[in-house]
């Protein structure tokens, strides 16, 4: 494959749009063929410029304070526009700053003709996309002419969205109604396991139910409450508290509610006294809680029975 010529050499290259790629990194240097990429990088940047004023033009709403809101956004349109200017002039530096990189080139490779001719191509297509970033910029004056339109389509979306506002809000009620429907149901279930894990704990004790546990409401509900017997003949009075969740705070919150002299005072007319046996229940207990329950003397039931003993507490 003879080259007898700069014509043979232009033929061939068309005829190999393979070879070009090769032959531009032979030519070119990074900076310039880095050109490309920074023009489109331009494009990019005036692109979302032109997605900005479309988002301002959307931001125009149905009544007069819109309208003048809309006034507003116009003028800060209108600033946009002059950055934009100030932006295409920086664009013209720099293009004036690679075109003097292209003559430092030029004059340091002027042995090759056919470079020197690559680079004059790729000059004449920046100056393409110059006037490409002119057009854009017309562009977006007609865009802000559409606005009463953008508007009105607007002001449909907003009905729709408030439609389907109207039925989700229905929808979560309707879902609030079922999750405290389940919560009821499982607080039930939590109180009747802690009935029946109290009555074997006490029983593996040693101790002696004298009452049956029941559930009172003490300014706040204790979940069970039961009079027993320890094995060395002495009544003690057993409460506890039942979570499905046992976790440090809702201990410190029971220890709290033990400290609290109205509590103290309202188990006294449910007829407790001498010592109590303080109790904390939990479908899962987690290990903040244990930490915490013996550091108060609090006792731990779980779905195995007593995971902490309980210390005596007085209500005197």
């Amino acid at each position: 494959m003879a080259i007898r010529d700069f014509h043979d050499l232009i033929r061939l290259l068309e005829e190999h749009p393979e070879w070009r790629a090769d032959l531009r990194r032979l030519l070119l240097t990074e900076e310039l063929l880095r050109l490309p990429e920074r023009v489109a990088h331009l494009e990019e940047l005036l692109t979302r410029l032109a997605e900005q004023v479309q988002a301002l033009a959307e931001a125009q709403r149905r009544t007069e304070e819109r309208l003048e809101a809309l006034t507003a956004r116009v003028d800060a349109l209108a600033r946009r526009v002059d950055e934009l200017a100030e932006a295409q002039k920086r664009t013209e530096e720099r293009v004036e700053q690679l075109a003097r990189r292209v003559d430092e080139l030029a004059e340091a490779q002027k042995r090759t003709e056919e470079r020197v001719e690559q680079l004059a191509e790729a000059q004449r297509r920046t100056e393409e996309r110059v006037e490409v970033l002119a057009r854009r910029v017309d562009e977006l004056a007609e865009a802000q002419r559409r606005t009463e339109e953008r508007v009105e389509q607007l002001a449909e979306a907003q009905r729709r969205t408030e439609e389907q506002v109207a039925r989700l809000t229905l929808r979560v009620d309707q879902l609030s109604l079922q999750v405290g429907h389940l919560s009821n149901l499982l607080g039930g279930a939590v109180e009747d396991d802690a009935d029946d894990i109290l009555r074997f704990v006490l029983r593996q004790k040693g101790f002696r139910l004298l009452q049956e546990p029941r559930t009172v409401d003490l300014d706040g509900e204790v979940d069970v409450l039961a009079q027993a017997e320890d094995p060395a003949g002495r009544p003690v009075w057993v409460v506890v508290e039942a979570k499905v969740r046992l976790r440090r705070r809702e201990v410190l919150a029971w220890v709290r509610r033990l400290g609290e002299a109205s509590f103290r005072e309202a188990l006294q007319e449910e007829g407790v006294r001498g010592p109590v046996l303080a109790y904390a229940y939990g479908i899962r207990v987690y290990r903040d809680a244990e930490e915490v329950a013996q550091a108060e003397g609090v006792g731990l039931l779980d779905g195995r029975g007593e995971r902490l003993a309980p210390r005596e507490r007085w209500l005197e």
